[in-house]
């Protein structure tokens, strides 16, 4: 079982948007716990205990959430809602969960490897970037990791090549492709050279 995390947490009001502006100012974000079956409680939390937490554990791990001393919640972050330009945290929605009751999770895909397949010209084209699985809560890791180092040109891996961790299942099918190796396209190998004085006052500036 993983270590045991607590978060402190306080009970704040339903608020409005502008109030959540407030909490923020103060270093403090606006959140939720989900319960199946039950009222959502709302909290708010330390900006910078959040952020450490989820650099240090990941947004994935099993949290205990202590509410004032009074309650405690085991819970996984849901969904946290950031500022669209500057990226900064506006909402946490967590869920509670049983630790004795399996859960269904999409888990993002991490590819490493990439840089040893461009040097022989070659690169990939992923089909899946996430895979529902099922497994108890305190075993979900915080992304499935896939290697493409020793991969050739045609070569595939597929839901069944993958080696998920201890108690983590999936219903996907074993043959559903996740990504095929191919030869890396001439627009694959452009630099960041800048456009031509023809071209230069038609572009605009992409995020």
């Amino acid at each position: 079982m993983n270590e045991k995390v607590t978060i402190a947490i306080e009970k704040r009001e339903k608020m409005s948007g502008s109030a959540g502006k407030k909490l923020r100012k103060i270093g403090y974000i606006p959140g939720a716990i989900n319960r199946k079956g039950l009222e959502s409680v709302s909290v708010k939390i330390n900006k910078d205990e959040l952020v450490k937490n989820i650099h240090n554990y990941g947004k994935n791990y099993l949290y205990t959430l202590d509410l004032e001393g009074q309650e405690s919640y085991a819970a996984m972050i849901k969904e946290i809602q950031h500022a669209p330009i500057k990226g900064e945290i506006l909402n946490v929605v967590f869920q509670e969960v049983s630790i004795t009751e399996p859960i269904k999770f999409d888990l993002n895909i991490k590819i490493v490897g990439k840089e040893a397949i461009e040097l022989r010209e070659l690169n990939f084209v992923q089909q899946m970037d996430k895979i529902l699985v099922t497994g108890l809560p305190q075993d979900i890791p915080d992304y499935l990791e896939i290697d493409v180092t020793d991969l050739n040109l045609n070569d595939k891996i597929c839901v069944g090549d993958i080696n998920f961790p201890k108690g983590i299942d999936t219903e996907i099918e074993a043959d559903k492709i996740v990504l095929v190796i191919n030869e890396m396209r001439l627009e694959d190998t452009i630099t960041e050279d800048g456009p031509d004085d023809k071209s230069s006052e038609t572009m605009t500036e992409e995020k």
